[in-house]
């Protein structure tokens, strides 16, 4: 047992202020302008969800990338995401037909230090006139994440100012990382293919097959 455990929000309250009236004025229940405008020049998206069964059922964040404006406002309440090819486990898609929806996305662009945040219900849907407005590189996604959103809010960039990610200068790079190829050999087993077979079948995947399927 861990003696120095938090266990109430009374008690979290203690270490931390209540936020500002003006950080609590920041908050929609809907996009504003500037909320819109994030979106539509964003080339980076975490969603995050969960599944009815929690951590049991299963939690997942994952990255979507694309063109900036990949993620589309139909409105000022609800976001189209393209669901692209990826691994195929389908976590956050699964989450979402699993559970109520519920689902937060966090949005970056590039040299910005700032965050948006939009949290909502998520469905999941085929229909072809969103998917046509969602084709990128003369490829259509099989789906689409539509997130009907209760809260939008920009967070502070903070952690992007800590993690210097805009700042290549001071990136410290390691120069010992295993390769993917390294990294899939070691946790698979795998005695057919190479370390080196494994990585040109990765580096071919991401030159080549961003939009459409992969077997890496």
């Amino acid at each position: 047992m861990d003696p120095h455990r938090i266990l109430t929000v009374e008690a979290l309250r203690q270490l931390y202020d209540m936020p500002t009236e003006r950080m609590q004025k920041t908050t929609f229940p809907f996009l504003d302008d500037h909320c819109l405008r994030f979106v539509a020049e964003s080339p980076l998206v975490f969603v995050a969800t969960a599944s009815g069964g929690g951590m049991a059922g299963g939690m997942d964040c994952s990255p979507r990338g694309g063109r900036p404006g990949f993620v589309h406002a139909e409105d000022r309440r609800t976001l189209a995401l393209p669901d692209w090819p990826g691994n195929n486990k389908l976590s956050s898609i699964t989450n979402i037909l699993t559970s109520d929806g519920a689902c937060g996305l966090v949005f970056l662009v590039p040299e910005m230090d700032i965050f948006l945040r939009v949290n909502g219900i998520a469905t999941v849907t085929t229909d072809p006139a969103l998917l046509g407005r969602l084709t990128e590189e003369g490829r259509t996604p099989k789906a689409a994440i539509r997130l009907a959103v209760q809260e939008a809010f920009f967070h502070c960039g903070k952690a992007l100012r800590r993690s210097h990610l805009w700042q290549p200068d001071a990136w410290v790079i390691p120069q010992d990382m295993p390769s993917p190829g390294q990294v899939v050999k070691d946790q698979t087993g795998l005695a057919e293919l190479s370390v080196e077979q494994i990585d040109a079948m990765y580096e071919k995947a991401l030159a080549e097959q961003l939009y459409r399927e992969s077997k890496v």
